[in-house]
């Protein structure tokens, strides 16, 4: 789906809600599309919430309802363990190599959320009907043989994992953070934000001189994510050291 028609079907979803009372769900959506949805006018007129299954989650479902009027919402998102069937020989696998592997199933991508990866095994977000073909038919992935099972999200390995960073700064404006943030040259971290890969709470922004809050999550495709934790202390020079958690 292009943008506008993305926006449509989720404004649609919550009408439904309104007219119906009980709740509507999407299919998974990229930050790109949250954020288009979170931007229409029209969706501050719904209630909705978005969820990924788990706290630091990027891809997320729409559920379109409140549970006041429609009772507490049955979200259908489950996960799904692959393990090698014989970790001698397992190879080491990407984010990319699951995927390949789930979608050659013929499951289509807007059933699948996060995949998260560690020590030979990964553990996929998706909804319930792509859960039970997935325990039921991923038998191989590139050359491993691997067992897939239906588990709980509720397990130490899913939970988030954060490396400290102390990043010296001239501002708080987004462009100088992003700068620290990834290594780059200030000029080279500008680009960033035309080509669309800066996000901040889920949305796109284009605004270099954007100032983070206390609390903000910051995404940059292909460097990484964190959470902004604020200033630690000003410099006699005027410059800031700041705090940010990086996802690992």
């Amino acid at each position: 789906m292009d943008s506008e028609i993305t926006v449509r079907h989720l404004l649609d979803l919550c009408r439904k809600n309104d007219r119906t009372g009980l709740w509507q769900y999407s299919g998974f959506l990229t930050p790109a599309e949250q954020d288009d949805f979170l931007r229409c006018p029209e969706a501050k007129h719904y209630c909705f919430r978005m969820t990924g299954g788990y706290e630091a989650a990027e891809r997320k479902i729409l559920a379109a309802g409140d549970e006041e009027v429609s009772g507490a919402p049955d979200v259908p998102v489950r996960v799904v363990e692959i393990w090698p069937k014989s970790e001698k020989y397992a190879e080491e696998l990407t984010h990319r190599d699951y995927l390949g592997a789930i979608l050659g199933l013929g499951i289509e991508r807007s059933l699948i959320g996060d995949i998260l990866t560690r020590d030979h095994r990964a553990w996929v977000f998706c909804l319930t009907s792509a859960a039970e073909l997935l325990a039921s038919s991923l038998m191989q992935v590139r050359r491993t043989t691997v067992v897939a099972e239906m588990t709980s999200p509720d397990i130490p390995e899913l939970a988030p994992r954060f490396a400290l960073l102390r990043l010296n700064i001239a501002s708080e404006r987004l462009d100088a953070v992003c700068a620290a943030f990834t290594g780059l040259s200030r000029g080279q971290a500008e680009k960033l934000f035309g080509a669309e890969k800066v996000f901040v709470n889920g949305r796109t922004i284009t605004d270099k001189s954007a100032r983070l809050k206390t609390g903000d999550i910051l995404s940059v495709r292909g460097f990484g994510k964190a959470v902004y934790d604020g200033i630690e202390h000003e410099t006699r020079k005027s410059r800031l050291w700041v705090i940010l958690r990086k996802y690992t």
